[in-house]
């Protein structure tokens, strides 16, 4: 006799589960818990030496797809080594201290238009270079560039239509 084969489709995690991302780049938390419309915040990269961090628009974890919403607070605070990073186009809210302390961070991109004062956390981006390049959505830089000021970039930062 045979094994009938069995589908099992994928199942969206509960909410707050941590878990890694299916290839292996960080650690998220869900923060909804759907098959079809599932969210989650970026906690922290895997390997806390990394040069280059993208945070995606969306993520596979388990088989299931979710759209990357927030980054949590202190996700990157104390990454020495990290240079580049950018930030998807679903990011809504950065938390407190989240790049802070990133001495090395030389180029910030930031594609999601969705920040504003009140989203991005105290210290966010406290203690980051002075020569650093920040590249943000074309219609977002005036306003970008002064709230990002008043959350830790260096006023002698760059700033740049991405």
């Amino acid at each position: 006799t045979q094994t009938p084969i069995v589908e099992t489709k994928p199942q969206a995690l509960p909410v707050g589960t941590k878990c890694t991302a299916d290839d292996g780049t960080a650690i998220y938390k869900i923060t909804a818990s759907d098959i079809v419309n599932g969210t989650v915040t970026y906690m922290a990269p895997a390997n806390k030496n990394a040069a280059t961090v993208n945070v995606p628009d969306t993520v596979v974890i388990s088989g299931v797809t979710y759209k990357v919403t927030a980054i949590e607070k202190n996700a990157f605070s104390g990454c020495k080594k990290l240079k580049k990073v950018t930030i998807g186009k679903n990011v809504t809210k950065i938390g407190d201290k989240a790049f802070y302390g990133c001495s090395k961070l030389k180029t910030l991109i930031i594609k999601t238009t969705k920040l504003t004062v009140k989203k991005v956390g105290s210290k966010a981006f406290g203690k980051t270079p002075k020569k650093m390049t920040v590249k943000v959505p074309k219609k977002k830089l005036k306003v970008y560039k002064k709230m990002l000021i008043k959350r830790g970039v260096n006023k002698k930062a760059k700033f740049k239509k991405g």
